[in-house]
């Protein structure tokens, strides 16, 4: 299982050093006043960082949203 694991990550890894290698031209990323120039492909990693990061906590407060309606849901069962 651990070849399989580590045959993966090259693989992924791989994959991630291919596209970077593709998407080198530069996009300029326009917010508000600001502009930044970089390459396609930091600009994407960097996007998908924040959509995991901003994903985690949505997905960490409905889980703490749902403990504590079991909470209430016992409390109210027990009354």
């Amino acid at each position: 299982m651990k070849l399989v694991k580590t045959i993966s990550l090259l693989l992924f890894l791989g994959i991630i050093v291919l596209f970077a290698l593709q998407n080198l031209q530069v996009i300029t990323l326009s917010f508000l006043n600001w502009h930044l120039e970089i390459p396609l492909a930091f600009a994407s990693i960097v996007i998908y960082v924040l959509g995991a990061i901003s994903g985690g906590i949505v997905f960490s407060m409905l889980k703490r949203l749902t403990r504590n309606e079991k909470k209430v849901y016992r409390s109210q069962i027990h009354s």
